[in-house]
């Protein structure tokens, strides 16, 4: 965004020396827009639900559901001092506590010192450090000294929209999901997975969602994001009937269970 059009979105200015913590701004926003429920996060854990802090386009997959531009591969590494600053800025405005997503691109393709170095700024700060990553070099050694410097979780997106070589089925993925779990177990981390659904692996959702509730002992959350038109990917709006409902059906066929959706709130229910 340009400046100007980031000043045409009026953002919340930081909170003044003395006044409404950020957490108390955001319980105002949920009661103001009837969103307010004793199991609503925000204004009660959280004074933002997360903040996606992009320190590279660079990938090493090229996703047919890329949301990133044709042109990100040229964009170049912010310099590690802007990511500092943009770490200050986000506990200026949403203070301690706040979940951090380190994302990209992905993120492991970032020198090891700096990606090391920004998590450990995360951490300094009070905030919390998530790694999102397609996993490939997220080596169980990487894992270790990010978790020694703060990292409290990794998620892994893994789905048939990577086009990894050698997997022609979501079901044959498990593998891959297998060996990420593994690299994390006994870290101490939150362990989560990102799963695109889209055309090509809608009919797998119940095999996918039994999968993880058998991991159950490692995998803290497992997410399931819907086709989207966007970005530099090849597929575009899905054909097949995705919605929110037919991807619940599923999920709740796979965890062989009536599994409740209305037992937390994040935010805003649009």
């Amino acid at each position: 965004m340009t400046p100007a059009e980031i000043a045409a979105a009026r953002p919340e200015p930081p909170p003044e020396p003395g006044g409404r913590t950020p957490l108390a701004r955001a319980r105002q926003r949920m009661e103001a827009t009837g969103q307010w429920h004793p199991l609503q996060s925000m204004g009660l854990r959280f004074s933002m639900g997360c903040v996606a802090l992009e320190i590279t386009q660079r990938c090493n997959l090229d996703c047919t559901l890329c949301y990133l531009s044709d042109h990100s591969e040229a964009v170049k590494d912010l310099p590690i001092e802007e990511v500092y600053r943009r770490i200050d800025m986000v506990r200026d405005h949403y203070g301690p506590n706040t979940d951090v997503q380190i994302t990209g691109g992905d993120p492991t393709l970032r020198r090891r010192d700096e990606l090391v170095a920004i998590v450990r700024r995360v951490r300094d700060r009070g905030m919390r450090p998530a790694l999102f990553t397609n996993g490939i070099k997220a080596t169980r050694d990487l894992l270790t000294e990010l978790r020694d410097n703060g990292l409290v979780d990794v998620a892994f997106h893994v789905d048939m929209t990577q086009e990894r070589k050698g997997f022609g089925s979501e079901a044959a993925l498990n593998a891959v999901r297998g060996e990420y779990i593994e690299r994390a177990r006994g870290l101490n981390l939150s362990v989560l997975f990102n799963t695109t659904v889209f055309d090509g692996n809608f009919h797998e959702i119940p095999a996918v969602a039994a999968f993880f509730v058998e991991r159950a002992d490692v995998v803290r959350l497992a997410s399931f994001q819907l086709q989207a038109d966007t970005g530099r990917g090849t597929l575009r709006a899905a054909e097949a009937p995705i919605t929110m409902d037919t991807v619940v059906e599923r999920l709740r066929r796979g965890a062989g269970a009536s599994i409740a959706f209305d037992t937390s709130f994040a935010g805003h229910s649009a």
